[in-house]
């Protein structure tokens, strides 16, 4: 089980962090974006970004896959919706709320099954 560890939201137009024992994680809500609602690895960075990024005065280092969208990502996303069903702050407790709500239909029993088969 995904433990939450975290939850943060960024001044882009909405994006949510959460942080899990299992890493990092972020629903995009950027303005303007075309994968709004996505998750991704970190904070979410289109190609040119992530390769601008991936350098640090005049040395490249690995990225990896922060900032990569997840693709298939439904059974994780029911992980972290799952958890987050649980996990209480009160500063962002309205936000956490609507993010569940947002994403209920992933709770469902007919989409759960779908989604671990």
């Amino acid at each position: 089980m995904i433990e939450i560890k975290g939850f943060d939201m960024y001044r882009d137009g909405g994006t949510i962090k959460i942080t899990t024992n299992e890493g990092i994680f972020c629903f995009d809500g950027r303005l303007g974006s075309t994968t709004k609602g996505r998750l991704y690895y970190g904070y979410p960075m289109d190609d040119d970004m992530r390769h601008q990024q991936g350098f640090f005065h005049g040395r490249c280092w690995n990225r990896g896959a922060l900032g990569k969208l997840i693709e298939n990502s439904e059974e994780l996303e029911y992980k972290i919706i799952k958890s987050l069903k649980s996990y209480k702050n009160d500063f962002y407790q309205t936000p956490i709320d609507h993010l569940v709500k947002s994403k209920a239909h992933l709770l469902r029993d007919d989409i759960i099954e779908d989604i671990l088969n």
